[in-house]
């Protein structure tokens, strides 16, 4: 999956915004942004070539093409943020209770003391900035799951034997860095690589 396909098509408007948002690692960007008017030939080839292997998410008041077979509502990203805090707060608990049991009074604890992010709708009533302010929302959640499970991926491995595991324990151990939360990953499926018709 490529990441995440913002859409915003309002019932009212002349056009459609889609804004692409991807991650390298864990760093998360936008890689894209097209706006392609309703009476444009080609437009449901142009939506179906902007969202393919992306998973969709749907602006508010957005009324989606019949085609998206796996759209979600922006409201998932409360779930993916309780489950990142949730993370914090374990990851925070099994490094503090290694140092006790280890005796180990060097050992750095995590802090993860940025505030929840949250949806700044831009007073710009228009297609391209209400899928920007739901992108920024999405990459600024994303981007905290991934420093989360940055922390985890850094204390799997003992630094000087290469051995796992090490502070985190099983199921915690991968040194992979895992792309979204365990429930959150369940909902999110990318759209089809095939095109078809929108109406």
């Amino acid at each position: 999956m490529l990441g995440f396909a913002i859409v915003d098509r309002q019932p009212k408007a002349d056009a459609t915004a889609v804004w692409l948002t991807g991650r390298e690692g864990s760093r998360v960007s936008h890689t894209n942004a097209v706006v392609i008017a309703h009476d444009d030939e080609r437009y449901d080839y142009k939506i179906w070539a902007l969202t393919s292997d992306r998973a969709v998410i749907l602006t508010n008041g957005t009324e989606p093409p019949k085609t998206f077979e796996h759209a979600l509502d922006i409201a998932v990203f409360d779930g993916f943020m309780d489950e990142t805090e949730a993370r914090q707060e374990l990851i925070v608990e099994i490094v503090t209770e290694y140092a006790k049991r280890m005796k180990n009074t060097n050992l750095v604890i995590p802090e993860f003391g940025s505030a929840r992010p949250t949806l700044r709708i831009d007073a710009r009533d228009e297609p391209q900035y209400r899928a920007l302010a739901v992108a920024n929302y999405i990459a600024a959640v994303w981007s905290a799951w991934l420093d989360t499970d940055e922390q985890r991926s850094r204390r799997t491995a003992h630094p000087r034997t290469g051995k796992s595991p090490w502070i985190m324990p099983e199921p915690l151990g991968s040194p992979d860095l895992a792309e979204f939360a365990p429930e959150f990953g369940k909902l999110v499926q990318p759209e089809a690589l095939t095109p078809c018709s929108t109406s």
